[in-house]
């Protein structure tokens, strides 16, 4: 490579970075997953520190925490906090538990405190050290999805709209098939039958991919890819003897970039919360993730009162929501970079205030 193309091509990447960071929705998408990524290293540091020794208490997939509360067994229940009815107390266990007696109950799940910042679940585990280590899988499945999607939704739309006729016509009928079936049931099915409640975060990804990519996310792109084909730019590189697979590399595939950078950010969100509900019901190899935590608090909010189980709910709800976010985020940028006669378009139109 030469001096001059080098130096052409550190331009170019200087010029794209300051398009990215002109966005601040871009930019705050990045700190987002930042913030994530380093979830990934805070656990191991809190092992060696502040957790070190209490394995026991702070394992998110087997530590046990209780919070034992003294309660007065009475006939009527004046005051919930430090009362409990007899009747309740046998059915506890208590079996010759008598009026005025004081017995200890483990209070699970309990509200957040000192010891635990996001409360335990009703199993006794720390909620924070759960979310901490959903990280892992949702990073996993997530990205792997993504790419996957993006990739092949690209490759076959582009291909389909190039070369036409056979192929076109057995690319689509593979991708109404992939869209009878929806990725996350499809995952389910999967997960459930071929690899028997043993599938990785990895090939969960991998294969959710395939079947969005190919569904509709190819369908999409598709739709697009012909309507690029059909502008005046198009035909006047037809004419100068361009063939198609210039055509596509040089003029379609860098206009399909935004559309399938959406494409695979929807992945992102769908491909977690289906990973989720795989692993809550025991078809994925992880126990914890945010899915599992959703699922969870959903299943067990009535079972306890329908208040402390919240905890568990919004932790894996709002993590989920964030890591999801902060790829669309990151995606306004990149449309940014890829279309910048449409940013600027839309920077020179006037803004109206009313109809």
């Amino acid at each position: 490579m030469t001096v001059r193309r080098r130096s052409v091509i550190v331009r170019r990447w200087g010029s794209n970075l300051r398009t990215f960071r002109h966005n601040k929705l871009a930019v705050a998408g990045v700190v987002i997953l930042v913030m994530f990524a380093l979830t990934v290293v805070v656990q191991p540091i809190l092992w060696s520190t502040v957790w070190e020794g209490k394995r026991a208490i702070y394992d998110p997939a087997t530590g046990y925490d209780a919070v034992v509360r003294q309660l007065t067994v009475v006939d009527e229940v004046l005051d919930p906090s430090t009362e409990i009815k007899r009747s309740d107390a046998q059915l506890d266990g208590f079996l010759g538990v008598e009026i005025g007696d004081i017995i200890e109950k483990p209070r699970q799940p309990a509200p957040p405190s000192s010891e635990h910042w996001f409360g335990t679940d009703p199993f006794g585990r720390d909620v924070f050290s759960m979310t901490l280590a959903g990280a892992v899988p949702a990073f996993v499945v997530g990205i792997t999805a993504a790419v996957t999607t993006g990739l092949l939704a690209t490759l076959v739309a582009a291909s389909s709209a190039i070369y036409g006729r056979l192929l076109d016509a057995v690319l689509s009928r593979i991708a109404d098939i992939a869209l009878l079936l929806p990725a996350p049931l499809a995952m389910i099915i999967i997960g459930a039958g071929a690899f028997g409640g043993d599938l990785r975060p990895f090939w969960f990804g991998f294969m959710y991919g395939v079947i969005a990519g190919m569904g509709g996310g190819a369908i999409v792109l598709r739709s697009h890819a012909l309507s690029i084909l059909g502008r005046p730019y198009i035909d006047a590189a037809r004419v100068a003897g361009a063939g198609r697979l210039r055509i596509m590399g040089r003029h379609l595939l860098p206009h399909l970039v935004p559309l399938a950078g959406v494409t695979m950010f929807t992945a992102v969100a769908g491909a977690v919360i289906a990973h989720g509900f795989a692993a809550w019901l025991a078809f994925a190899d992880d126990v914890v993730n945010w899915g599992a935590m959703m699922f969870m608090g959903l299943s067990l909010l009535g079972r306890f009162g329908g208040q402390t189980a919240w905890n568990v709910l919004l932790a894996g709800a709002l993590a989920i929501s964030l890591f999801s976010a902060s790829f669309y985020l990151i995606s306004l940028g990149i449309r940014d970079v890829a279309l910048p006669h449409s940013r600027a378009r839309a920077r020179r139109q006037p803004h109206h205030l009313g109809p």
